[in-house]
């Protein structure tokens, strides 16, 4: 059977693979998306970064280049201001104008599919690698994440969930703002072998209390950060979109990580295994968590 890469497996992966001779290609590249980033230091590229965005925050190193922005709310300028040669977009980027204005500029860019699956992880390790002229490391890689999700999936499998759930991207003012299907959130559910209460919509959007209430979930999701700015998850069951649901009532209420978990990158599959794992030891306590 195949065994699960751990994380510092594959680091210790990508740390062998670096030392392969450089290549000729671009040298001078920015990175738009976390999983963008992670995926170019995993090849053992990061040196080649020259800037990236504020959601480029794993590896500690990629912490520390230029940041030119948030990923969803890129201005052309401060972009093209780090001069690159090659700028490698995520599926999420944007807003279009300004993703026009860089393309615009005659920079080569190669901007990823916005699709949340296992295969998209695997299809923009290969595209990453392409363009950095790592083809033989990046097949290394993309073995790597594979045995990854071949050993996670067996374990989700074998939990058996079926969870129905609602993942709510905020809940702080307001109406709370759900994932419906074409969104990571939705991907994550699929991944844990969930149904999305909220997936005949598309995208974010406002959800009433009532049907909050009335959806009645199996088991909630919130992203962690949102639950740390509302104080914890106990704040977060204390809102009224959800304080009636039977999930909030038996304690299956979980924040997610948006790093790890939702930007669909190399250490995704081991993520939502462990997700995975919480929300089972919840749905098999008689009194959750």
């Amino acid at each position: 059977m195949i065994r699960l890469f751990s994380a510092s497996l594959i680091w210790a992966l990508a740390a062998m693979i670096g030392t392969a001779s450089p290549s000729l290609a671009a040298e001078r590249i920015v990175a738009l998306g976390g999983d963008i980033t992670e995926i170019i230091y995993l090849l053992g590229e990061g040196d080649r970064l020259v800037a990236t965005d504020s959601t480029s925050v794993f590896p500690e190193a990629a912490t520390k280049t230029v940041k030119v922005g948030y990923v969803r709310q890129l201005s052309a300028e401060g972009v093209l201001s780090a001069e690159p040669d090659l700028i490698l977009i995520s599926g999420a980027a944007g807003p279009a104008p300004a993703l026009q204005q860089i393309r615009d500029s005659g920079v080569e860019i190669v901007q990823m599919k916005k699709t949340y699956t296992v295969e998209s992880i695997l299809e923009k390790t290969r595209r990453v690698a392409l363009e950095l002229g790592v083809d033989e490391k990046g097949d290394a890689l993309i073995e790597a994440i594979s045995a990854d999700w071949v050993q996670a999936k067996q374990e989700i499998d074998q939990m058996n969930l079926a969870p129905t759930v609602l993942f709510f991207s905020t809940l702080r003012e307001g109406a709370p703002r759900a994932a419906g299907k074409a969104t990571a959130a939705h991907g994550v559910i699929e991944l844990l072998g969930g149904t999305n209460l909220f997936g005949d919509q598309t995208d974010y959007r406002s959800l009433s209390l009532e049907a909050a209430v009335a959806a009645d979930p199996d088991i909630i999701l919130v992203m962690q950060h949102n639950a740390d700015q509302m104080g914890g998850i106990e704040q977060v069951k204390s809102h009224p979109a959800i304080s009636l649901t039977t999930a909030v009532r038996t304690g299956r209420v979980f924040a997610v990580d948006q790093v790890a978990v939702m930007q669909f990158g190399p250490r995704t599959p081991r993520a939502v295994a462990g997700l995975a794992r919480d929300i089972n030891a919840s749905l098999k306590s008689g009194d959750g968590s």
